[in-house]
């Protein structure tokens, strides 16, 4: 291809599950969703190995796929510190989530479970950003204290898994990173921005079918036991870090050796340095802004997304109102985290804390390393 890249927006993918409903089409000011079902989830930006890769509704590459741009501009697109890590692979997928309902009880492999399993895809840590919840909405994320597997395989067999699990009374502004092995539930009313591995890899942890025998109830039940990551004191909950940028606020809510999850509030222009390194996924919450790159201008409005390739150079934010914008990428975590945060004044323990309470924390040895 010899079009040169540009902000490309792309047509979402939907998803009618039965924890969903209409939210995301009643809260956001997304074009042309359907008026007829309902939309759990919409895949804001994604290539999965199965085909479904998001197509480009926006500028002169419009009606392609993002799986086609991959591999057409490779380094260009993906950023080369991206591709030195994950390959030519799409790395992420991102959604809006509406779980009105009940989003069942679950965990997810890990990379290294995954592949003992021989499963196509890596294992999948995933990220929540609570967008809007309803009055005394909970989610359950990881085990309560003192949990131990023996209680986690008699609870998968009776169905009461979800008791042991640490919960939290939500708010817009929560966030949780749920690392793979983490178990999760949501009891309804929330509506959520959800960034993870691309990866459609499940572990069920509801209860084995009655209809097996007693013995195969409880190699299934310790088959999904495996994949359970249980820690004393584990707090999924991340702990947000706020800068000032004059008017502006830039808000670090999320980092992992994956992705990292950033918010701008906007009441001025700021600028993206798009450098080479890697792409940036930005997803508008609230107000509108116009994204300038050259002579492009693409308007988001709350609930679209636009990815910014890697090799674009100064890309400019104008809000046309006070804004709130998601930002996502695969970060280098010393030089894109860590360093920044410390010029910036923020204490180590400030840092960690954007990884949650657990051994899993890939922040942890990083700030120790360096102190």
């Amino acid at each position: 291809m010899n079009t040169s890249l540009y902000p490309l927006r792309f047509r979402e993918i939907l998803r009618d599950y039965s924890f969903g409903d209409r939210w995301i089409v009643d809260a956001y000011e997304k074009d042309g969703l359907p008026s007829d079902h309902r939309v759990a989830e919409t895949w804001e930006v994604c290539d999965r190995p199965d085909g479904e890769s998001s197509q480009v509704l926006n500028g002169p590459l419009t009606g392609e796929t993002l799986h086609t741009l991959v591999s057409a501009y490779g380094p260009a697109l993906l950023g080369r510190d991206v591709v030195a890590r994950c390959g030519t692979r799409f790395p992420l997928l991102i959604k809006f989530l509406d779980a009105s309902n009940v989003l069942g009880e679950q965990a997810h492999h890990s990379d290294a479970l995954a592949a003992d399993r021989g499963l196509e895809d890596p294992g999948k840590t995933e990220a929540w950003y609570m967008l809007k919840v309803r009055e005394g909405a909970t989610v359950h994320v990881g085990n309560r204290p003192g949990v131990t597997r023996e209680q986690v395989e008699a609870a998968i067999l009776d169905g009461t898994i979800k008791d042991l699990m640490r919960v939290y009374e939500v708010a817009p502004g929560d966030a949780f990173l749920l690392y793979a092995g983490t178990m999760h539930y949501a009891s309804g009313g929330v509506l959520f921005y959800e960034i993870m591995q691309n990866s459609d890899v499940y572990i069920g942890l509801h209860p084995p079918d009655l209809g097996l025998a007693p013995e195969e109830r409880v190699i299934r039940a310790r088959d999904a036991l495996v994949g359970v990551h249980l820690e004393t004191d584990f707090d999924a909950q991340t702990v947000p870090v706020s800068l000032p940028a004059g008017v502006n606020t830039r808000t670090f809510i999320l980092a992992c050796r994956y992705f990292a999850l950033e918010r701008y509030d906007l009441l001025a222009p700021t600028m993206i340095a798009c450098d080479g390194r890697r792409f940036h996924v930005l997803s508008q919450i609230e107000g509108v802004t116009t994204i300038v790159h050259g002579e492009h201008r693409e308007l988001l409005r709350p609930g679209q997304s636009i990815l910014l390739p890697a090799d674009l150079g100064l890309v400019t934010l104008v809000p046309s109102q006070p804004s709130a914008i998601l930002k996502a990428y695969v970060p280098d975590l010393r030089e894109d985290i860590v360093a920044p945060l410390r010029q910036s004044g923020v204490s180590d323990a400030g840092i960690v804390r954007l990884g949650g309470w657990t051994a899993l924390n890939d922040l942890a040895p990083l700030v120790e390393g360096l102190s």
